[in-house]
């Protein structure tokens, strides 16, 4: 079995669990001694393993000030980078080579950290997208790595001991640990590529603000929320991690986001009013299955709504995957019918509760939903709003894809569309490393529809018309008699047709270098050719596939004559320009970029540039392969 490998970062958001209760600073945190032997190993390994992009997010640490400890004598380099080879291998921002055994991937987790995580996700309204491991961190990580089918997946890793400390050191004062996975759990749900020494200050600050948000909703004062990143992180800023004024910000915003979104009349002593619903006995009784099925202890609160889908499936790679839900064809919408119960004997509707959506601003740090239907009018009946809600929760645990469907006679001043495309950034819908979000708007006053799709599924739908002519037929209905409240369907029936046109796709990175690409590519048409079999793309390994590429921008807008480049002048039209990239083993590659992609991400592109591309196979057979891109991430 291949052994799983990463190139990690540690999330040292909590530098020394002592520090709460003012032990002696350093006590759990490693000192920066180690740092000559982690950057040669970052460069042998990158080398090694055709520099395969593996990530991660960290926190450097404040460290005590003392002369740096001198380099031992007895270290062989060589052998320390040929033994973590062969483990779980990171590389704290504080210099501390970290190894965790490649078993604790495949070990039944302990359960302080799957307490934490479980309780943070009930109120996230979100499907939970990681593994949680135990392993041997300074305290929490969120990182990325290669599980034993060299397929990435992602992990929160967390130290046993940290944990069990900060409960000790808070008198039993849960919100710190818990303000931890929530920054942790932050990263994922957003789909933070987490690239070892390229992390960006905007994606930290996007994970402060959902520990915030979250932290109100599960009933935490400001202080509290505030209080590890009050305590702990220096006022100083890092080339990768903000300093603790702007981090104390983000939580803030993201605390003050959620109370608003709750209730009115938000003060820094409020908490939150809502709760979770009740578990129902059919509810627990299915979270009780499901933590069987995971051997996780079953949650100790009420559960999350709405519910986890009851069929959940381990995947190859042990990450749980929810069943694929049962989704309704456009044939069994049914149009509303006149009068007041839809002409038939059924109860009239029950109009759903309102929903308040959060003010959007392009200069705000982005923060991650929490539902997937926001009526903020009245549009959807009790049992239309209910179903597309839970329908679109099993649909995102299936296959990642998250599809938001907004209903507001408010567009903030902004078309239809525009206000699709800032919702999708703001609020982050889709995983941000592959683009896999929708938005669907309507604004009965306005009657305007509006639809956003993230970059990854751009490149499979090429418009957007489709979604708008299932959104106009509620503005449509609405305008004749015949209006009524279940006409919602309607537009639930888009998020439907997403779903339905959306379920074969495949959201994970398979490659990691361009070089395996082509490698495999390469190995598949010499197959082809020996057992004389036609090309069949269903069956290619590489065919619109997804890669991370590590490349440096070569120029954003190249020659278009270039003859080496082969830029496919349509595309450049009907998708976005070219951009000419370079990979440090001299291989050119040509990006199209959707002007979506710019505005989703948290820096620019710029010539001479190096970052970590996502993008999905376009053409490879050529000088210059093509690609559409979907993400990016600047390492220098």
């Amino acid at each position: 079995m291949r052994t799983a490998f990463v190139l990690a970062a540690v999330t040292a958001l909590i530098p020394a669990a002592q520090a709460f209760a003012g032990a002696k600073a350093g006590s759990l945190f490693f000192p920066g001694r180690d740092a000559h032997i982690c950057d040669p190993i970052f460069s042998k390994l990158e080398d090694t393993e055709q520099r395969q992009t593996l990530m991660a997010q960290a926190t450097p640490p404040k460290q005590p000030e003392s002369s740096p400890a001198e380099k031992p004598a007895d270290i062989d380099e060589d052998e320390l980078a040929t033994q973590l080879k062969d483990m779980l291998q990171a590389c704290s921002y504080d210099g501390k080579a970290l190894a965790v055994d490649a078993k604790a991937l495949s070990a039944a987790p302990g359960t302080d950290g799957i307490q934490a995580v479980n309780m943070v996700m009930r109120y996230t309204g979100l499907p939970q997208n990681f593994r949680i491991m135990e392993a041997d961190v300074p305290n929490a990580a969120a990182i990325i790595v290669l599980g034993p089918d060299g397929v990435p997946q992602r992990v929160i890793a967390y130290n046993k001991g940290f944990m069990q400390q900060v409960a000790k050191a808070t008198d039993n004062n849960d919100w710190s640990s818990l303000s931890i996975m929530a920054h942790e759990i932050g990263h994922h749900l957003s789909g933070h590529t987490l690239v070892p020494g390229g992390s960006q200050p905007p994606i930290e600050l996007e994970a402060d603000k959902f520990s915030g948000y979250v932290l109100f909703k599960m009933g935490a004062k400001l202080g509290d929320a505030q209080k590890a990143i009050a305590t702990l992180i220096p006022e100083a800023a890092s080339p990768t991690h903000p300093g603790r004024t702007m981090r104390l910000y983000a939580i803030q915003a993201g605390w003050m986001q959620s109370c608003q979104q709750q209730q009115n009349g938000c003060g820094e002593t409020t908490v939150a009013a809502v709760q979770p619903k009740p578990a129902t006995d059919e509810t627990q009784a299915e979270q009780q299955k499901t933590a069987r099925t995971l051997e996780q202890a079953p949650p100790a609160a009420a559960p999350m709504t709405p519910p986890v889908s009851t069929e959940l499936q381990i995947a190859a790679n042990g990450v749980p995957r929810a069943s694929m839900p049962k989704i309704p064809g456009a044939a069994e919408i049914v149009i509303p019918s006149i009068g007041k119960d839809g002409g038939s004997n059924r109860p009239a509707p029950v109009p759903a509760a309102l929903d308040r959506i959060p003010q959007l601003d392009q200069t705000t740090t982005p923060s991650k939903f929490d539902r997937f239907v926001y009526d903020a009018v009245g549009v959807f009946d009790t049992e239309t709003k209910e179903k597309l809600s839970t329908l679109a929760y099993q649909y995102a645990a299936a296959t990642d894809v998250e599809i938001v469907t907004i209903v507001t006679n408010d567009l903030q001043g902004r078309s239809a569309d525009q206000y699709a495309l800032d919702v999708m950034r703001q609020m982050r819908v889709g995983k941000m490393d592959v683009g896999n979000g929708a938005v669907l708007v309507v604004a009965p006053e306005a009657k305007q529809t509006g639809a956003a799709l993230g970059p990854g599924l751009l490149v499979q739908y090429d418009t957007v018309e489709p979604l708008r002519s299932y959104l106009k037929s509620f503005l449509t209905l609405n305008d004749t008699p015949r209006k009524s409240l279940t006409s919602g369907r309607l537009i639930a029936d888009a998020s439907y047709r997403v779903m339905r046109d959306t379920q074969a796709l495949e959201w994970q990175i398979k490659f990691n270098s361009l070089q395996q690409m082509l490698t495999t590519a390469e190995k598949a048409r010499a197959d082809l050719q020996q057992t004389n079999t036609p090309y069949n793309p269903n069956t290619d390994p590489t065919w619109r596939k997804l890669l991370r590429i590590d490349a440096t921008v070569v120029s954003t807008k190249p020659d278009m004559a270039n003859p080496a480049l082969d830029i496919n002048e349509p595309k450049t039209r009907h998708v976005g320009p070219a951009l000419h990239v370079r990979t440090a083993d001299g291989k050119d590659a040509v990006l199209y970029v959707n002007q979506t992609v710019p505005t989703l991400m948290p820096v620019p592109l710029e010539d001479g540039k190096r970052y970590a591309f996502t993008a999905r196979d376009s053409f490879l057979a050529a000088d210059a392969p093509q690609f559409d891109l979907i993400s990016y991430d600047q390492l220098d």
